[in-house]
């Protein structure tokens, strides 16, 4: 294959990955030893990506992706609402629910309350 055709080739590919990829950031909720890192994908409007759980005392977080609805996501009014309705055996299912600064994790039959952040 001639040098000019591979190079076009070559440059047709990188292009292709650079339009498919887009930003992320990520947001978080701390409370009650329960953390969620959500990660927000950029693809126009922003977009609940995944999320990882960590349960109390277990280091390692378990990422979930695609089997949790996020019900509503509007960072600009500061508004979340994701719910899991379980099916991995290491998370228990439960709901986000966000309104401004405030965050409240339902799991496990309690309710936990704690402040949250929009700073991506």
């Amino acid at each position: 294959m001639p040098f000019l055709t591979r190079m076009l080739l070559l440059i047709a590919a990188i292009a292709t990955f650079c339009m498919a990829a887009h930003a992320t950031s990520s947001l978080s909720f701390d409370g009650g030893g329960y953390s969620l890192e959500l990660e927000i994908g950029d693809t126009g409007r922003p977009v609940v990506a995944s999320v990882t759980f960590h349960r109390p005392g277990v280091a390692q977080g378990v990422v979930l992706r695609g089997n949790f609805r996020v019900r509503a996501f509007d960072p600009r009014r500061q508004e979340l609402v994701l719910v899991y309705g379980g099916g991995d055996g290491r998370v228990e299912p439960f709901a986000l629910t966000v309104r401004g600064s405030r965050a409240s994790l339902a799991v496990a039959g309690r309710r936990i309350q704690a402040p949250f952040s929009w700073f991506m």
